[in-house]
């Protein structure tokens, strides 16, 4: 896992002619000094103009290639690491503010699961019927005025069809909503099975505003690990959270509240860009300061319960209590958000 305290960007261009040219930007990391970032960016963006200009032509250049690196702060362009602000370290574990704001533990060796509901569907509607229903009656006025037909039965006897196949299929798709599993006993019953089948697993859950979250308590384990790999899949944990935790190597779990949850609105893009330009860095504290007031009277989960082995492992136990206290998941008169 790294997750670099410093931070820079470089941008080189080269002229091949009066209108034409190549220009790469790059970033540069480093938990040494920011001069260090700097030479690293240099490095970096150097490395990607020889490559450029050593490309006979640039379409002749690797697929991966990018000019411009727009990096995602979670790195997940497998090149880069997590670009976010550190706000606290203990021992491998950090702590860092994400993009909009939220307090994330960043966790090398102790597995977290994050498993969210499917979204639900929406009802059925029954707005078809209606519109066959206003079709057939205006057939039926229009009928009425010049006389019954046997070509004005049919049709009514047809419009009469379909609203009644129509009406079947909304009935059975209300019923089969009724009986759909709630999403989140299913959860917890993956979950419940797993720990069956690896009795000797200590598994710790948390409920989320939208899901679940799983803490491997019994001993430490990597992102690459098999069993890591086979809790994911049991589990159904996000691709995307997956795909995270195995190029980062590392597990993530967010402890504070989300601020459109807390009736707050997302900070501008200006404001949520790490490293903060000098012009934007008193708003990012002032905005920052705002959301940690706000989200102090929240939780950002609920400690359900503790499966499989009780005991937590010694490698374990200081980011369980730092979870716990920082999300507040043992406060059950906070809102969670």
């Amino acid at each position: 896992m790294q997750i670099p305290h410093y931070w820079a960007q470089t941008r080189l261009r080269h002229e091949t002619g009066m209108r034409h040219g190549v220009t790469v930007q790059r970033w540069g990391w480093s938990d040494e000094s920011q001069q260090a970032a700097e030479a690293h960016a240099r490095e970096r963006a150097q490395a990607a103009l020889d490559q450029a200009l050593a490309a006979p032509k640039l379409r002749n250049l690797d697929g991966h290639f990018r000019r411009m690196e727009r990096l995602n702060e979670y790195g997940l362009n497998g090149e880069t690491p997590i670009r976010e602000e550190i706000l606290e370290q203990r021992g491998e574990t950090v702590m860092t503010r994400n993009s909009y704001g939220a307090h994330c533990l960043n966790t090398p060796h102790v597995a977290i699961a994050d498993v969210d509901y499917p979204r639900e569907a929406p009802p059925p509607s029954l707005r078809p019927l209606g519109t066959l229903a206003v079709v057939a009656m205006g057939w039926w006025f229009l009928m009425q005025s010049q006389g019954w037909s046997a070509v004005a039965w049919a049709s009514l006897a047809l419009a009469a069809l379909v609203l009644v196949l129509w009406f079947r299929r909304w009935l059975a798709a209300r019923q089969d909503a009724a009986k759909r599993a709630d999403p989140r006993e299913a959860a917890i019953q993956r979950i419940t099975h797993f720990s069956e089948k690896h009795p000797d697993w200590g598994l710790r859950i948390y409920s989320t505003p939208k899901g679940l979250r799983v803490i491997v308590t019994h001993k430490p384990m990597q992102p690459a690990d098999a069993d890591v790999q086979a809790l994911f899949s049991a589990l159904q944990v996000d691709p995307l959270y997956q795909r995270l935790c195995t190029q980062q190597q590392c597990f993530r779990a967010r402890v504070s509240g989300k601020p459109w949850r807390m009736d707050m609105g997302g900070p501008s893009p200006q404001v949520r860009r790490w490293p903060a330009d000098d012009k934007h860095r008193a708003d990012r504290e002032r905005w920052s300061r705002e959301y940690d007031n706000k989200a102090a009277q929240y939780s950002a989960c609920q400690f359900v319960s503790q499966l499989g082995e009780a005991r937590i492992a010694l490698e374990a136990q200081p980011l369980v209590d730092w979870h716990d206290e920082a999300s507040r998941a043992h406060n059950t008169a906070l809102p969670v958000a």
